[in-house]
């Protein structure tokens, strides 16, 4: 595969003119052509710099579940060279408040909420404390029915001095311009922005591509949120790069996820392990089945060697595909070959991408480690980040000083090159796919009064692979009330960071520095949550 230099702009405008009469993205049975896609995108283009002054180099939020309106807004800002915030769609008002400080966020586009979370109602009280957002615009939402099209412009919108115009402020962006910015969490409670190019992600969707071999006979159902990176690269540019037409749910559910397999013909389901083990174990649709899936990619989180083979047993004609990454690289390292066998896929994270370099460091030293030793994986290639938006200590810790990419991961490889992962240096908590930083949720736990001390951990769960624990040790003379944590932290946090468990401690084990031995915390916490379950 050789390296381009495109913007996504280009890649969407010589589709069109490749395979513009094909479908290019639908949900339930509403669609798009190629050339709708990237027609319609170009008066939303012009219409943004035109009432709300959007331009190149302004930081816009998308904050919403999946949606074509998601698809049309987010291709537009990328084509005049603005800046993309991809936001979480569970975030509460303090987590959307500090993150649109945070970005320099001047407009934000919001859906009309997530599950219970209700937007309009957030927005309307954080309107006073985000003082640089000079817009909030409302992103319609259906399920079905009628999206965005070429009616809903003026005719002024739709004129050629208007297209020209646009034509213009797309051909001042160049491919090594910002992307967009995607958020990781850290050992921070505020997430990182992270800054990806037109270059690093068309070539890492390029790499995917190949090693999936997808072709515009393909279908994409995109379950996955379009705030990761993992529905950006492997979902929205690889449809476009491929000719692949994406079908879109608003967010996963089980039986939306089986209809998109049996009744819209999905050739294709990227996911993370928790989705695919939410498919094929939940009861009600064992007798579902999925003869028209081809291919996949699992990542996101690490996936036993039994679940692995479990998921491919029961998806038997499709070639699922591990592969390892992170957000800061764009995000695929690693993929695994198409034709090695189930077994061997099931214990590895694939071969290097082309044009990418890993290496295994000490943890201790940083040598440079043979292969069979494990270390801190660090990366280096056309995939990885400019860097975290306006923050220079935390990009000086993520790069060594010949200029290498420190995952925070550990891993090996093998005798034949292939990366196996074996933890992380980081205390992440990875629940369903979803980054969760535990200094954050220790920190809102900490300020209630009857809190001596907390810590946060993960322990094993049997679809979401982790769930959160929270340890707690009483201030004197108090006890731990799980009712009133819970009533404290849910209209502080995201759904997906309140704790599943609350343990009440005495002390925590302790190691020769003094400090929490974290590992025999989560041994402890996961032996208290198997007794709670007998």
């Amino acid at each position: 595969m050789e390296l381009t230099n495109k913007t996504i702009s280009q890649c969407l405008r010589e589709q069109a003119r490749r395979n513009g009469d094909r479908p290019a993205m639908e949900m339930g049975e509403w669609s798009c052509n190629f050339q709708e896609l990237d027609r319609i995108s170009d008066y939303l283009a012009g219409h943004m710099g035109q009432r709300y002054g959007i331009r190149k180099g302004t930081h816009v939020g998308i904050w919403s579940v999946n949606s074509p309106n998601w698809v049309f807004t987010f291709l537009a800002l990328t084509k005049i060279g603005a800046v993309p915030v991809l936001i979480n769609t569970c975030y509460k008002q303090e987590e959307i408040k500090g993150i649109l400080n945070y970005s320099d966020v001047e407009v934000l586009y919001y859906g009309s909420g997530y599950k219970t979370i209700l937007y309009d109602d957030i927005v309307a009280t954080i309107r006073k404390d985000t003082p640089k957002v000079r817009h909030f615009v409302h992103i319609d939402e259906k399920e079905a029915g009628t999206w965005m099209h070429e009616e809903d412009f003026s005719c002024r919108e739709r004129s050629a001095d208007a297209l020209a115009e646009t034509e213009g402020k797309k051909e001042q962006v160049s491919p090594k311009d910002p992307f967009c910015m995607i958020f990781t969490s850290g050992s921070t409670s505020l997430p990182k922005g992270v800054m990806l190019s037109h270059y690093n992600v068309v070539n890492n969707s390029a790499t995917m591509i190949e090693a999936m071999g997808w072709t515009p006979e393909d279908k994409m159902c995109i379950t996955v949120p379009l705030f990761h990176c993992f529905g950006i690269t492997a979902g929205i540019v690889s449809c476009i790069q491929g000719g692949m037409c994406m079908h879109l749910i608003p967010y996963f559910k089980t039986g939306k996820v089986w209809d998109a397999i049996d009744q819209h013909d999905c050739t294709v389901l990227n996911g993370v392990p928790s989705m695919f083990l939410a498919l094929i174990r939940r009861t009600e649709y064992q007798d579902r089945r999925a003869d028209g899936l081809k291919s996949g990619i699992i990542a996101g989180s690490p996936v036993t060697k039994e679940e692995f083979q479990e998921i491919c047993c029961r998806f038997s004609s499709m070639h699922l595909q591990p592969s390892y990454g992170q957000t800061e690289t764009s995000p695929c390292v690693t993929i695994a070959d198409w034709d090695e066998p189930n077994e061997e896929k099931a214990v590895s994270a694939g071969r290097v991408a082309e044009h990418v370099q890993v290496r295994i460091c000490d943890l201790d030293t940083g040598r440079v480690l043979e292969e069979g030793q494990p270390g801190e994986i660090q990366v280096k290639g056309y995939n990885v980040m400019s860097g975290y938006y306006n923050l220079p200590a935390a990009n000086e810790k993520a790069f060594t000083e010949d200029g290498w990419l420190r995952t925070g991961d550990i891993g090996q490889f093998d005798q034949k090159k292939e990366l196996h992962i074996t933890g992380r240096i980081k205390e992440m908590i990875i629940r369903a796919g979803e980054n969760i930083s535990p200094q954050e949720i220790e920190q809102a736990i900490r300020s209630l009064p009857w809190v001596g001390q907390v810590k946060v951990v993960g322990v094993p769960a049997e679809v979401l692979q982790e769930e959160i624990a929270a340890c707690i040790i009483p201030a004197k003379g108090c006890q731990v009330d799980e009712e009133a944590l819970l009533r404290f932290l849910r209209p502080k946090l995201a759904h997906y960071k309140i704790p599943a468990y609350i343990l009440p401690f005495e002390e925590f084990p302790m190691n020769a520095s003094g400090k929490i031995y974290l590992k025999g915390l989560r041994e402890l916490a996961q032996e208290r949550v198997e007794q709670m379950k007998k």
